[in-house]
């Protein structure tokens, strides 16, 4: 194998690589990065068995062949590599060789032949979503997901083919988030509409999902999702991502989704969130308990914390409040926090109907009106 091309996206290739490979003692051959180069394009492939990456780089390929190499040596040599340099590659008695300007460096490689085959989508695709949208989906999601395995449905991001939109959902049982994408009918796949009749929804490991928002983080382009027999692929620009889906029932999260609210308050996000993140420093260690507190007749939210070994915090936020009666709800802060910082406008609506039952957030325009694209939910603490 005979390879040039520049470093910078030699780097790309690589980077997404090396953050799929993981460290397996009983496998070597999948902490390291497979480099194909032939029918004139280089590709750079990775897996850990769970996600594989396929990512197309820009090459000219003077030789074509295979090699396996570690990834995380080839991702450090390449961090020092100026992004303008143009880089030779040779792969020789599995080892390879790179070259740019002086500098001269073997690594040594494995047979390609027991690297594992990453499957490739055998059908048309489902449909296509714009990348901007989708990362912001997930990004505003993947909090509410569960890190325990206990549950491994919940470790997901469940997603619910519609007939004009693609609902995201991700609930740990404490907190539940919900994220709805438009969709156009020229952006479905011709087996669309059979396949949403049977399949209401998938359940994508939420690591998976964390990987693509990182390819997309600049929002740009569309990204064609393709399923396969347990598996969905996710293609976008240069890079494809496989991933088993997981098998399993989601729970019927919209049962806890309060259908209308008696008390509701509008303020600015950053005010909140500056003061509950001050009192969580406060909050006990163990239940983080974080106190809001709605007075009747104020305009006002009071947040408070205490506890033996750190002290007392009090701080009051300007608010809007629409109460039926006043009202103290304990959270745990770092929900509270979590769930404040996926809100992406100036402020934000939250709603109650009591002091133990779900609390609701959504994103209020800048023209004052309730965006209902988006909820994040948090449980009360019930102390």
């Amino acid at each position: 194998m005979q390879v040039l091309l520049i470093a910078e996206n030699f780097k790309r290739g690589i980077t997404a690589a090396e953050r799929v490979v993981g460290k397996n003692l009983t496998l070597p051959i999948l902490s390291n990065v497979l480099l194909v180069a032939q029918r004139g394009r280089l590709q750079a492939l990775a897996t850990n068995l769970e996600i594989g990456v396929i990512f197309n780089l820009r090459a000219k390929i003077e030789k074509e062949g295979r090699i396996a190499v570690p990834a995380r040596i080839l991702g450090s040599f390449l961090a020092s590599v100026p992004d303008e340099e143009k880089i030779s590659i040779e792969a020789k008695d599995q080892s390879l060789n790179l070259a740019y300007g002086e500098n001269r460096t073997t690594i040594k490689g494995m047979d390609a032949q027991d690297f594992p085959l990453i499957p490739r989508p055998q059908a048309d695709y489902l449909l296509e979503i714009p990348a901007a949208s989708f990362g912001e989906g997930i990004q505003k999601t993947i909090i509410a997901t569960a890190a325990s395995e206990t549950r491994q449905e919940l470790t997901g991001i469940h997603a619910e083919l519609a007939k004009d939109k693609l609902v995201l959902a991700a609930t740990d049982s404490f907190r539940l988030a919900e994220f709805s994408i438009g969709l156009k009918k020229e952006n479905l796949g011709k087996g669309y509409d059979k396949f949403a009749e049977k399949n209401s929804g998938l359940i994508i490991p939420a690591r998976t999902l964390l990987e693509l928002a990182r390819s997309v983080a600049d929002g740009a382009g569309q990204i064609r999702v393709y399923v396969g027999e347990s598996q969905i692929f996710f293609e976008a620009g240069d890079v494809l991502y496989v991933s088993r889906l997981i098998d399993g029932k989601y729970p019927e999260y919209r049962q806890v989704v309060p259908k209308q609210f008696i008390s509701s308050a509008v303020f600015h996000k950053e005010d909140l969130l500056r003061a509950v993140k001050v009192a969580s420093i406060f909050s006990d260690t163990k239940s983080r308990e974080v106190r809001l507190v709605f007075k009747a007749g104020e305009k006002k939210i009071k947040v408070s914390a205490q506890s033996v070994e750190a002290g007392e915090n009090t701080s009051e936020v300007a608010a809007d409040l629409s109460l039926k009666e006043s009202a103290e709800i304990a959270f745990n802060s770092r929900y509270l926090i979590d769930g404040l910082g996926s809100v992406t406008t100036e402020k934000v609506f939250l709603g109650f109907n009591d002091n133990f039952g779900p609390v609701v957030f959504r994103e209020v325009s800048e023209e004052g009106k309730t965006i209902l694209d988006f909820l994040h939910i948090v449980m009360p603490i019930r102390s």
